[in-house]
């Protein structure tokens, strides 16, 4: 189930500094509470019609309800379902406070509604789930034993599976009622048809089961934490404190074993496949192939450095590997949803970037062999839909820019290449079943979203909203805009940069705040509208800094060599970006070299701690998010990926981590964490406040936000970000004198 979230904005369009009226000031407590915000919408296409739907609220009285629009008109022909249902037999109507989502069916004929979302691990969610019947107009819970993850219904719509308690179950719609497909799953122990977190993190992974295209089978993966070391959390919400236990593999420890089995529905019989009994080895992607035949499953080893892919027989559960990628001089880029079939399942779309950069390549289903569909300097991003009669494929890449994101179109043998999408800037495309027209909500970096409904033909385009209101609001405040810049780091190589000047923009020299993350899985620095985050840079800017941001060396977008030059020396490379980024700002754009900031929030964190441990004296003054400062103490599959195993390269570990160099300390750090954080564990700032302390330093703040995770946030009005960005705003101030 795709989940398109776009945002129509109460406001609306793009906004510059010209206007005459006087402006007011922005601040955080409007940018934090709601004063700029969005006005939210879910939207799901239809797979049998032409058709994309969403949630509309009535904010005066409260209902919801379920709107759907044709592609080819624009216009609004049905409400598929509301949150107030009364049926003769009701004395009272079913009425949702409040629901977050829906899908559909593969045969439209009924609608998941999902309430009460909660966040699990990084990306993955769980939530209360009932079944609409749109014919019937019946509305059935799924389940009152707990909240679900990962419901989806089978190919005729009969059926719905789901996990819940870490067991796979399955719910028979028609007749209304659930058979336990596992029964021994227990988290932390083991855990059925969905990723852990190690996998969630690491790979991306989430959903680890899938049905047959017949619905007769479920292929699903059994993750084994047993063998995994846990880790403790601690509550202060009580008393007596809550310590809760994390499986958490740190660099070098035992990873989850994890089985790959094929359930027989009919006659309720597990077929184990062979997947080797390699402990030191990761499960990372398994497809049905179109004849229900057979799987295929993506078998990654411990190094990273080698990826299989196996085709199993779901009769005997036997195995070949039918193709293979090797980067023995660093790693392997993972892709778990990346098998595509075509041609009626002859051959599939597989994305590598075995050629060094994202490229489609068609795998021939039987041998292996495979043939170059796209090649360029350029990136693809992802497979938007495939079409078998016309032999075309739909896929958005950056080759326009790589801050960019455009749709194109190219014929499977590679030939007939051609770009669907205009406007210079950053498209998010949902193509319609009939491949007529897309769905596009395109923005950039100083311009909110404009949703169209957009002909693939090229004929046709209907914008739905432009934002006029955010607009006119927006012109009411002093919010400057942001400009782009590049510079060379070498002779081949060149940095994305953005910038951002006080509003009032004096002409004397101002003290510089370089924004980092820096990491192999994110793009900072894209030509897109950000929502509060850019909101607070802008902001930010005005208390009188310039702020600019910067993707170094070891991010995406700009092909392997780029995102892996800094394979087993993670650190150096990215502070030697930053700190040329701050020389050609200072040449270029009045800057007070003597006053530069480096800021940073996880990966982006560490680059900070960095700066002012290993490099210290570079920067006046860092702020340091939730940094992982001792990479021994992080998760073995990103932390293997950047430094392989600890054994294997103890001086790279050494050299990477921040802890190690208290010693050349000089001043003007602040530390913050969550204390609940699971993913860099508390323990990461702990200790590099205990190095430098050990080593006679006194001058560096540090601040704990009690039982908070990796995100620092609190909902709206969020009331932690307010706190986290007044002091930071106040640390800044202090440090780099300004008044």
């Amino acid at each position: 189930m795709k989940r398109i979230l776009f945002f129509l904005w109460i406001m609306g369009g793009s906004f510059g500094v010209g206007a005459q009226q006087k402006k007011m000031d922005i601040d955080l407590k409007q940018i934090w509470s709601g004063h700029f915000d969005e006005r939210r919408y879910v939207v799901h296409l239809k797979n049998q019609s032409p058709h994309f739907a969403w949630i509309q609220t009535d904010s005066a009285s409260g209902p919801q309800v379920i709107l759907s629009l044709d592609f080819n008109t624009a216009r609004i022909v049905d409400t598929l379902f509301s949150n107030q249902i009364k049926r003769e037999s009701d004395s009272l109507p079913i009425t949702f406070t409040y629901f977050q989502d829906f899908g559909f069916s593969p045969d439209d004929s009924k609608i998941l509604i999902r309430t009460q979302i909660e966040p699990v691990f990084s990306l993955s969610e769980k939530s209360f789930n009932y079944v609409w019947d749109t014919e019937k107009k019946i509305l059935q819970v799924v389940s009152a034993n707990g909240k679900q993850l990962y419901p989806s219904f089978s190919p005729d719509s009969k059926k719905l599976a789901y996990i819940l308690d870490a067991n796979l179950y399955l719910m028979d719609v028609e007749q209304n009622n659930t058979v336990p497909i596992t029964i021994d799953g227990e988290a932390d122990q083991f855990i059925y048809g969905m990723a852990d977190a190690l996998y969630e993190n690491g790979f991306g992974m989430t959903k680890a089961y899938e049905w047959s295209p017949d619905g007769n089978h479920i292929a699903l993966l059994r993750f084994n934490e047993n063998t995994v070391k846990n880790y403790p959390l601690t509550y202060y919400g009580r008393a007596y404190p809550e310590v809760k236990s994390q499986r958490y593999p740190l660099a070098g420890e035992m990873v989850p074993e994890v089985k790959v089995f094929v359930y027989d529905i009919a006659n309720r019989l597990f077929i184990p496949i062979d997947v080797g009994l390699n402990p030191d080895q990761y499960i990372t992607g398994i497809r049905w192939s179109p004849d229900n035949k057979s799987i295929w499953v993506q078998r990654l080893s411990r190094s990273q450095k080698r990826l299989e892919l196996l085709k199993a027989d779901i009769i005997t559960g036997n195995t070949r590997v039918l193709y293979t990628e090797e980067k023995p001089d660093s790693y392997i880029t993972v892709f778990p949803e990346n098998i595509r079939f075509v041609e009626d399942g002859a051959a599939f779309l597989w994305k590598s970037e075995k050629d060094g950069f994202n490229h489609l390549y068609k795998i021939n289903s039987e041998t292996g062999a495979d043939t170059v569909i796209t090649q360029g300097n350029w990136e693809v991003f992802d497979v938007e839909m495939t079409d078998d009669v016309h032999n075309e494929i739909y896929y958005t890449a950056n080759e326009s820019g790589s801050r960019q994101k455009q749709l194109y179109k190219i014929n499977y043998d590679g030939r007939g290449r051609t770009k669907l999408t205009s406007g210079v800037g950053y498209h998010d495309v949902w193509i319609s079943n009939d491949k007529r027209f897309f769905f596009d909500a395109y923005s950039s970096l100083n311009v909110p979203p404009v949703y169209q409904i957009v002909s693939t033909s090229g004929k046709e385009q209907k914008k739905l909203i432009e934002n006029k209101e955010l607009n006119e609001r927006l012109k009411d405040y002093k919010i400057p805009n942001a400009s782009v810049f590049t510079f060379s780091v070498n002779d081949t190589t060149t940095i994305n940069g953005w910038l951002i000047r006080p509003y009032n923009n004096s002409r004397e020299r101002l003290p510089l705040i370089l924004y980092v993350y820096g990491g192999a899985s994110h793009q900072e620095v894209t030509d897109r509208w950000g929502d509060k985050f850019t909101l607070t840079m802008r902001w930010l800017a005005n208390q009188g800094f310039v702020v600019a941001c910067i993707d170094p060396r070891g991010t995406p977008g700009k092909g392997e060599r780029f995102r892996k030059s800094n394979y087993n020396k993670p650190g150096d490379i990215e502070i030697e970006d930053l700190l040329k980024a701050k020389a050609y700002l200072v040449k270029n754009y009045r800057i007070d070299s003597s006053r530069t900031a480096v800021m940073g929030w996880s990966y982006g964190g560490y680059l900070a701690a960095l700066a002012q441990t290993k490099y210290a004296g570079h920067f006046k003054s860092a702020i340091a998010i939730a940094p992982v400062t001792n990479w021994r103490f992080y998760e073995n599959v990103y932390a293997e990926r950047l430094l392989s195993m600890p054994g294997e390269n103890a001086e790279g570990y050494k050299n990477a981590s921040p802890v190690n160099f208290a010693n050349n300390y000089t001043g003007g750090l602040f530390l913050v964490h969550g204390t609940a954080d699971d993913n860099v564990h508390l323990h990461n700032s702990l200790e590099l406040s205990r190095q430098l302390t050990d080593n006679g330093k006194s001058n560096f703040e540090q601040h704990f936000y009690t039982d908070k995770t990796h995100n620092l946030s609190d909902g709206t009005p969020n009331i932690l970000r307010m706190n986290l960005y007044t002091r930071i705003s106040e640390f800044l101030r202090r440090e780099l004198n300004v008044r």
